[in-house]
């Protein structure tokens, strides 16, 4: 049973990074917003370290609510610090 929810936690973040991130893009363009797939430093480190946790934590097959916990703390820091970064290319506006 374990496997199948790890399988789908995977699965629904893999399909989010393969279809919504793209097509926000095209409807970004759509509605005449800069948008593009050019990601900076901070954005490609952020996506290799969560990559390299989620790999961590699920190696072993099994979740417990501490392994849990731990993710969503992760996601918080993320969201923290996507919230205070600021691009260098937009500070110079």
């Amino acid at each position: 049973m374990k496997d199948i929810t790890l399988g789908v936690a995977i699965g629904s973040s893999t399909q989010i990074s393969m279809f919504v991130i793209p097509f926000c893009v095209v409807v970004g363009w759509m509605m005449k917003k800069n948008m593009d797939l050019n990601f900076q430093l901070f954005e490609t480190a952020t996506l290799f370290i969560t990559v390299l946790v989620v790999a961590f934590m699920v190696q072993d097959g099994t979740a417990n609510y501490l392994k849990g916990l731990m993710l969503v703390l992760c996601y918080l820091i993320v969201a923290a610090s996507f919230f205070v970064h600021v691009d260098p290319s937009s500070s110079d506006d």
